[in-house]
């Protein structure tokens, strides 16, 4: 039984479930009401959440969610963004990026402030500034963001990567989020409805300008961003020449079903069976995952030798009626069945013991035993990583680009269930199981999978789509890539 279920589904009945959605962002509630939503939120996660305490001290959880509630305390009412905004940064302490904290919306991650958007897409280039790279004012594209309303774009990044949700202490996952949805984030945790923003920029020679933006509407965004990444968004295998195989894996699942995506696998490594292929590059840039079962399903593809892939799977809960205020909690149907599989270890934790990832694993019958490289970010999450973090504990091959977006150590995911708050109507989806990957132990625990070879896109790479993997990387004194 796959334990594991594709959030969106859950995010998407909860959406569907919620009204007055529209309302919200203006809307004040009583602060008891707050007050009951903040007692909902500690109740869950202390009696469900399997990362409580795993990546840090639950204190780190505890006490500043005692001091909003005494600041709560203290006002007759609060605006549900001003809610969002000073619990979210709460809820990140948990260090988990599988916990999700969001209002009704039908456009991720576009909560608040949706008709005016800053109109620019942005992406940190190699010395860590944020470069234009698309712009509803062309002029301004290839300069660098400096500040937005007089504050210093630093001051901004603080605030922003205190609020992205993220694995253990992996700063790579929060600034690939916030390259990724910049204009949204800053609406949604900055933003304070201003129908027209201030910009400060610099141009490549250090030239300073200020200029008034208009915003623009979250699908105007949108349509802004479209074809922005230089990555392709769908797996495929490509010959540099017969001894070089590029192996894209944008994401583990399939439309089509997951026998669909292990018919790719194997007639993918068919073609290079065929092929005297001495170097294997699997690209896994941007893929935030799918079905866990097809990362252990990759990697028995290009294991030397019999593996562990999970170690264990830990709840904190077996049977429905031990969730918290159950009236308010969305759940998929087959979550009654997993008691039967649930059972105490000698430790006197509760595990999940079926699952397909767990035990013993051979590898496939002719697997590809020659060189490997991995081509990882920050968006390299969740079954992207533990694939990762099994090919690292196997020493599997060379590990190129940024660490990637989750631990080493594994995850929390699973089945979800998501709360609707009564007070606010936010929805917090908490995970339900404690993904422990079968890996060697590491000096720095909570980080991800560190790259061998960092390699971070430039200027000219982000302006003019390049791949900087791809076109440029050399390793020693042999190209890396033949394309």
């Amino acid at each position: 039984m796959n334990l594991r279920i594709t959030l969106t589904v859950l995010l998407n009945l909860g959406i569907y479930l919620a009204t007055g959605a529209q309302s919200l962002p203006g809307r004040k509630i009583a602060s008891a009401h707050a007050l009951g939503d903040l007692q909902m939120v500690r109740l869950s996660v202390a009696r469900l959440h399997p990362g409580f305490g795993r990546f840090g001290p639950r204190s780190e959880f505890l006490q500043p969610l005692d001091s909003l509630k005494a600041a709560l305390e203290k006002s007759d009412s609060v605006s549900v963004e001003s809610f969002f905004r000073m619990l979210n940064p709460i809820l990140v302490r948990l260090r988990c990026g599988h916990t999700k904290f969001f209002p009704p919306m039908k456009l991720f991650p576009f909560y608040f402030n949706t008709d005016h958007v800053l109109p620019v897409i942005v992406r940190f280039e190699d010395t860590g500034r944020l470069l234009v790279i698309r712009s509803a004012h062309p002029e301004t594209v290839g300069q660098y963001l400096e500040s937005i309303q007089g504050r210093p774009i630093s001051s901004i990044l603080q605030e922003l990567r205190r609020q992205m949700l993220v694995d253990g202490h992996v700063q790579s996952s929060a600034d690939a989020q916030i390259q990724q949805y910049f204009s949204a984030w800053y609406a949604d945790f900055i933003q304070q409805g201003d129908r027209a923003l201030t910009v400060g920029l610099t141009d490549q020679n250090g030239k300073a300008t200020c200029m008034l933006m208009k915003g623009i509407t979250a699908a105007a965004w949108q349509a802004l961003d479209k074809n922005s990444s230089y990555l392709t968004h769908h797996n495929h295998l490509r010959f540099g020449n017969d001894s070089v195989a590029y192996l894209r894996i944008a994401n583990f699942y399939s439309r089509e079903g997951d026998k669909h995506f292990r018919r790719f696998l194997d007639s993918a490594f068919t073609a290079i069976s065929q092929r005297p292929v001495g170097h294997l590059v699997i690209d896994v840039r941007g893929n935030e995952g799918g079905n866990d079962a097809l990362g252990k399903a990759l990697f028995a593809h290009i294991a030397r030798r019999d593996f562990r892939y999970c170690d264990h799977i830990e709840v904190k809960v077996k049977r429905k009626k031990e969730l918290p205020d159950r009236g308010r909690a969305y759940l998929p149907k087959f979550i009654g069945l997993a008691r039967l599989f649930i059972k105490k270890d000698v430790q006197g934790r509760l595990v999940f013991k079926k699952h397909q990832n767990l035990g013993m694993h051979r590898p496939r019958q002719g697997a590809y035993q020659g060189k490997v490289s991995f081509l990882q970010d920050g968006l390299s999450y969740s079954v992207t990583s533990e694939f990762l973090a099994v090919a690292r504990s196997e020493d599997r091959g060379t590990f190129i680009g940024e660490e990637s977006g989750g631990t080493y150590e594994g995850d929390n995911s699973g089945t979800f269930v998501i709360y609707k708050l009564a007070g606010t109507g936010l929805d917090l989806g908490i995970p339900l199981a404690g993904y422990y990957s079968a890996v060697k132990p590491v000096p720095s625990p909570g980080r991800g999978i560190l790259p061998d070879i960092t390699v971070r896109p430039g200027r000219e790479d982000l302006l003019s789509g390049r791949d900087p993997i791809r076109a440029a990387l050399s390793y020693g004194s042999s190209i890396l890539l033949n394309f």
